[in-house]
This record gives structure tokens, sequence and C-alpha cells, in this order.
């Protein structure tokens, strides 16, 4: 649990000394699984708060059932489906996508699902590659609904995609249903990342209005700077109960602070993805 520093003095510097040193431990805890950072953050409440670990709410890739057919013989290539939007103004460590899917109920199984990263995506339309492969499937798709969770670790500059083969041979099918996504972040805003943005997904806010988050934002950047030295708010009563109506919280710079970055990473995304429910279990806090 000890390290020695490389000075004279001979002093110990624990793990979460060392977390310390970088920002919320990002890089150390970049080496983890998701699974492992967390159990890392439950061992103790000082290494929660170095870890500053958060989830989003789960955000939907897709509403309802998609099915893709072996058409025109090409059932046995790569395709692309989505992007999955990694929030680029906010620290992320990892992402679950998570969904039920199944083939055409008989017959040989082929289908398969994949998680793709790239650095340089001016050519999206370029060909399936496998060492661009950061997940997939490691089975085809069985006869019947099956829940399906596939998890990355994020590496900052690059985005996401995912891609299905059907199986070639006629006849083949693929289902996928209520497909999420949830993120693994670093919440350096004392929590107020994760109930912004749970407020934000409570009222709908990641639907396909574009002006919404470029207005919440202006908002947010206003009322951020509206805070004097001692913390108190300077900001005019109807904003904030403007704000307070979307469940937002108000209450401190940090609060507001967090909403930029959220308003922010909004406005990047893509507009046709909404959140979603959770169709499964990612991770909790419940140990804490």
């Amino acid at each position: 649990n000890y390290i020695k520093r490389d000075d004279m003095s001979g002093d110990n510097v624990t793990i979460s000394d060392a977390l310390h040193v970088d920002l919320c431990g990002k890089h150390i805890l970049s080496f983890l699984t998701a699974k492992d950072a967390l159990t890392f953050a439950t061992t103790s409440k000082e290494n929660k708060d170095t870890a500053c670990l958060g989830i989003f709410e789960p955000v939907k890739l897709h509403d309802g059932i998609v099915s893709w057919g072996d058409s025109f013989g090409s059932g046995g290539n790569q395709h692309r489906w989505k992007e999955i939007h990694v929030p680029i103004a906010i620290p992320t460590h990892s992402v679950q996508f998570s969904c039920k899917w199944k083939d055409q109920g008989w017959g040989n199984r082929k289908g398969r699902l994949y998680i793709t990263g790239y650095k340089d995506c001016e050519d999206l339309d370029s060909p399936f590659k496998y060492e661009d492969v950061v997940c997939s499937t490691d089975c085809d798709a069985e006869h019947d609904w099956r829940p399906l969770r596939l998890q990355f670790l994020v590496e900052e500059g690059k985005r996401y995609f995912v891609w299905y083969k059907v199986g070639g041979g006629g006849g083949h099918e693929l289902f996928l249903r209520n497909a999420v996504v949830h993120s693994l972040i670093y919440d350096n805003y004392k929590g107020y990342l994760v109930r912004q943005q749970r407020a934000l997904v409570a009222k709908g806010a990641y639907g396909d209005a574009p002006l919404f988050p470029l207005l919440l934002r202006a908002v947010a950047l206003y009322a951020q700077c509206s805070f004097a030295d001692d913390g108190e708010s300077m900001i005019n009563k109807s904003i904030i109960d403007a704000l307070e109506d979307l469940g937002l919280s108000t209450s401190n710079k940090n609060a507001m602070d967090a909403l930029v970055v959220l308003a922010s990473s909004m406005s990047n995304a893509v507009r046709d993805e909404e959140p979603g429910n959770n169709d499964g279990d990612y991770m909790t806090y419940d140990s804490y």
C-alpha cells in the first residue's frame, strides 16, 4: 500500500497520495477496469473522494427494436451502425454498451457486434478493420433474446462506433432492442456533474433540440460568473427559478461549473440520441 519517495526524506506515500498528485487519479485509474476502479473507490471514503468517479444516467442509442437482414449477399460483412458519443468536455473512464439481442431464431448462428475506436475520423466510410476493435461479442447471437454488455476504457481523442455482422448464406437476421450507453466519468465537481446530468435526463434535455444546450450553456455561463468571492450568488432570482424548475442545482459554484461542462458536452453530441432507461445492472455505489 505504500511507495517510497524519490527524495531523501524517507516518508511513505500512500496510493491515495499518488492519486491526489494526478487530477482525480485519472492516469492511475485509467489502467483499471470499471469494476476494479469502482472497487478501489469503495474501499474507503478517502479513496471515494480521491477517485471522483461518477456514473451518468444511461443514454439511449435507439428507441425500440432495430433489425438487419442478410441482403444482397453482404451478410458476412461488418457494417457500421451508430456512434457512441463520449462526452468530450468531461473526462471519461469507461463506457458500457448494453442491449438485448438475438438472431432469426433458427438455423446457424452467425450474428456479431463490435465496437471500434478511431482517432482520425475524416473517412467514416472506411472499411471495417479488426485492429480498430476495442471490444466485441465473444460468441454469436442466440436464437432467443439475451442481455449483452460490452465495456471498454476510453482513450482521449478517440471516437467510438458500433458495428454489426448478420452472417452470410441467406436467411440470417440480427435484432437489437433497448440499446443504451452508460458512462463512468470523473466528477471533479463534488458530485454535481452526476446530479445535474440526472436532472437534465429526467427533463428530456438530451433530445433532438439543438438550440437547448446552446441556451443552457449561455445561461449557465452567466450564472457561473455571478458567484462572488464569498460564494454568494448575485444572479437574478428569475434565472435561479428557471434553472431550479428544470431540477438543476444552483446552490454553489461547483454546481454551476458542472452545468457549464455538461451543456458544452451536449452541444457537441449528435441530436438524434435521447436518454434511455437502464436495461440492466452496470455499476453502482450500493456498497458505499
